[in-house]
């Protein structure tokens, strides 16, 4: 069995679990609902290809990991479904009740819950506890320790062929101040939003369309660390600071059995503590092991952040 990640020194270190791209739901369980085009195609998308690499014995092997870790909080950065049936939303809340209360998860939304139009308030109704009311347009933020988690939703309807994501002028705003709030109460941030936030980590058909505006908010306030998904494969990337430039990692899918480098499902671990004045920051990753069928280390960083 895996050690579990010490998390019983001083209060002011925390481990944070990072994993994203579950795709854990079954599409075609309760699937009396009118489809539109766009989730037909997808339907049959992962009928043909998307269910033989989305294992649930895999996901399941996962979770057994991560709770043998014992972080103290945990972030998914969004898909939990595949096509946004109300169905897909109900087996995904069932796995949310058992896998961690909602004080222990920070939860945002990600394409595939904005599938298609009018698709998302039913997601939003199931997941109600995990989302604490918050509105459509507003980060949920929270403070766990020396943590301030801002949580952002970039899901939105697209076309068919397309999985942009937006954040929208009210929640870039409302980010920016819940950065310079963060910075005064001496926190170290945490950014969770389902779409790379940076160019090359994804095509043009799946980009976040206010990336630049993001970017300069985090040049002018900074960020400790700032975590995606989406991109189903492992991605370490930087986005400058006021200061320093400033972490951006990306999780592959949780639930892959994908064999492509960086693909195989993941998650990261990440300690965060105090040197004297300074933050500190170490990223581990874990990987899961077809031949075992369990997870094990797969690489350890220490990262620079300024918090």
């Amino acid at each position: 069995m895996p050690s579990p990640v010490d998390t019983a020194g001083p209060p002011t270190e925390w481990a944070l679990a990072h994993l994203s791209d579950l795709h854990l739901t079954d599409p075609l369980l309760g699937s009396g609902a009118p489809l539109r085009a766009k989730q037909r195609l997808g339907r049959a998308s992962w009928r043909r290809r998307r269910s033989h690499i989305h294992q649930p014995a895999v996901l399941a092997a996962l979770v057994a990991d991560l709770q043998a870790q014992a972080p103290r909080q945990i972030a998914i950065s969004g898909d939990l479904v595949q096509v946004g049936l109300p169905g897909e939303f109900a087996q995904a809340a069932q796995w949310l009740a058992g896998f961690a209360p909602p004080s222990r998860l920070l939860l945002v939304p990600g394409n595939h819950e904005a599938y298609v139009l009018n698709a998302w308030p039913a997601g939003r109704e199931a997941w109600r506890p995990y989302l604490q009311g918050v509105a459509d347009g507003e980060p949920r933020l929270l403070r766990r320790g020396p943590l301030l988690l801002i949580g952002l939703s970039s899901a939105v309807p697209t076309w068919p062929g397309l999985a942009t994501g937006t954040l929208g002028r009210a929640q870039l705003a409302a980010l920016e101040a819940a950065l310079v709030q963060g910075a005064h109460d001496g926190l170290f941030r945490v950014v969770v939003i389902h779409h790379p936030p940076v160019a090359g980590v994804v095509g043009w058909r799946k980009r976040l369309t206010d990336r630049r505006q993001f970017a300069a908010i985090i040049a002018r306030q900074g960020a400790g660390l700032i975590l995606h998904g989406h991109a189903h494969r492992v991605a370490l990337s930087q986005l400058p600071g006021p200061d320093a430039p400033v972490a951006v990692l990306g999780a592959p899918s949780a639930s892959a059995l994908d064999r492509r480098p960086g693909r195989m499902a993941g998650y990261s671990l990440l300690r965060i503590g105090r040197s004297g004045n300074a933050w500190q920051l170490r990223l581990s990753r874990r990987v899961y092991r077809p031949q075992s069928g369990d997870f094990d280390w797969l690489e350890h960083l220490d990262l620079a952040t300024g918090g």
